[in-house]
């Protein structure tokens, strides 16, 4: 005796399936990338900032401005303006970046560091004691 299988509507049950699956990955991976590009604008902002101020005759806020307008230059949005902290020997600047929300469960800011230390002038004098 020959059973016949009835197929149809099989391939509207995948589909049913596999969309949302393959579009939930899409926007993981896409979540993935924004965030992964405003690390490293944040970082870079905190890098060229942190090196602006911890220049000889440098300043915080020259270090600041020079952070604000990197996120800026990168098409980036800044949840804060930057922090600029000077201690004896090193200057650090933080930097945050918001992120718009394509998939949950991920951050909506994301925060990068940079120390640089701080040039010193040395005369000649100060070198050979």
């Amino acid at each position: 005796m020959h059973v016949m299988h009835d197929d149809r509507g099989e391939a509207v049950a995948q589909t049913v399936l596999a969309v949302p699956v393959v579009l939930s990955i899409m926007w993981i991976a896409l979540q993935v990338t924004v965030l992964m590009h405003a690390a490293h604008v944040a970082s870079a902002a905190a890098s060229g900032g942190a090196s602006v101020a911890s220049q000889y005759g440098g300043s915080l806020e020259r270090g600041v401005d020079a952070a604000a307008r990197m996120v800026h230059e990168l098409g980036a949005t800044a949840a804060s303006s930057p922090i600029a902290t000077r201690d004896a020997n090193d200057v650090v600047v933080r930097v945050s970046i918001r992120l718009p929300r394509i998939a949950p469960f991920f951050p909506t800011v994301i925060t990068r560091s940079a120390r640089e230390v701080r040039e010193r002038f040395i005369t000649e004098k100060e070198r050979s004691s």
